[in-house]
């Protein structure tokens, strides 16, 4: 995924207009709108705000990566890879839901201790 793609996702799970985006990081109002039609790309002191305002790495941003968040020095096994990746699809509401779900897991297991 390009990064126009991946910061109007980001902007717009966050609820926030373009201008909103602006403002939050001290950009003119047509920056983001630049950003997300392909007319600009970003400086990379730029690059690293947007990064750090949604909390995900660049390489995620500029779609190196499909992982929102490196990982440096450790190896993870594939199950929490996979269920990392699932958890990266999914809207906020759907998030909520999945913590819920664990929870009650944890609360199940517990039980069974």
């Amino acid at each position: 995924m390009k990064f126009h793609v991946r910061l109007k996702q980001l902007r717009l799970e966050n609820k926030l207009t373009q201008s909103e985006l602006a403002d939050v990081l001290g950009l003119k109002p047509t920056a983001i709108s630049n950003y997300e039609s392909q007319r600009n790309e970003p400086s990379f002191e730029k690059l690293i705000m947007l990064s750090n305002y949604f909390e995900v790495s660049c390489d995620y941003l500029l779609g190196i990566t499909d992982s929102y968040l490196p990982v440096v020095g450790e190896v993870l096994d594939r199950d929490i890879v996979e269920v990392f990746d699932m958890y990266q699809q999914l809207d906020r509401d759907h998030v909520d839901e999945l913590k819920k779900f664990t929870s009650y897991l944890l609360y199940k297991q517990n039980l069974s201790l």
